[in-house]
């Protein structure tokens, strides 16, 4: 009240000067006090905004952030028919075979495939036999002119033995080759008759004449009597 009472006792001058200044400073406050409110509310920092097209900040565009996804790897377990595989090497054919044959329908103990007449997928069908061998059955078959005796699968490499007890040979008729007709290099694709071989039966023929038997090459080096045992059904007169 004292303050008050002094304050008229003031000259009109310095009353004016006092109320104006009270004036300002309540015109600050309400304007700090509104502008200040408005800038709350909205919730924007100027980390909040993004820069406009034209390189200015816009206030009111809000950053919006994509929602992060979780990504889970699940570890699987591989479990290979072969441990050489785990070795970090690929099988070989034979080997490849050696595991893939356990997985095909096989025919039983007691029954039998007659190896000339078979094809890779009758062959395929035999115990121990898988699309490998299959392929090497056919292909040398194809190359002898026919099977006379299943003991001749031992000639292919890597063939299983215990195959052997599923396969037969019925009523052989191998492709005959005439050895008085045929040519060095016609004669030497035969597998059993090398190029040494040709080259004696080509030379006894320009030397004596066609041959009556291959019992006529018995004195030479490169015809033991195996050989010509061995190459007997193949060969006509």
């Amino acid at each position: 009240m004292g303050f008050i009472r002094e304050f008229f006792y003031l000259r009109k001058s310095d009353r004016k000067v006092i109320l104006t200044l009270l004036c300002v400073i309540v015109v600050a406050l309400g304007i700090i006090f509104f502008v200040g409110g408005n800038e709350q509310s909205n919730g924007l920092t100027a980390a909040d905004s993004l820069p406009a097209k034209d390189g200015t900040r816009d206030s009111f565009r809000q950053r919006s952030y994509p929602e992060r996804t979780k990504t889970v790897y699940v570890r699987t377990k591989v479990v290979y028919r072969d441990t050489a595989y785990q070795r970090g090497r690929s099988l070989h054919r034979e080997e490849h075979d050696s595991v893939v044959v356990h997985y095909q329908p096989k025919i039983m103990v007691g029954e039998h495939v007659v190896l000339n007449t078979a094809d890779t997928t009758q062959l395929k069908m035999v115990p121990g036999i898988g699309p490998y061998f299959a392929r090497k059955v056919v292909q040398y078959g194809e190359r002898l002119g026919g099977y006379v005796s299943v003991d001749q699968l031992d000639e292919i490499e890597g063939f299983p033995l215990d195959a052997k007890g599923y396969l037969v040979v019925e009523g052989a008729q191998p492709r005959k080759l005439n050895i008085n007709q045929l040519s060095l290099n016609e004669l030497r694709k035969h597998p059993y008759i090398n190029f040494y071989q040709a080259r004696a039966i080509t030379d006894y023929r320009r030397l004596h004449g066609p041959l009556k038997s291959l019992q006529d090459l018995r004195l030479s080096k490169d015809f033991p009597p195996e050989v010509i045992e061995r190459l007997t059904p193949y060969v006509a007169y």
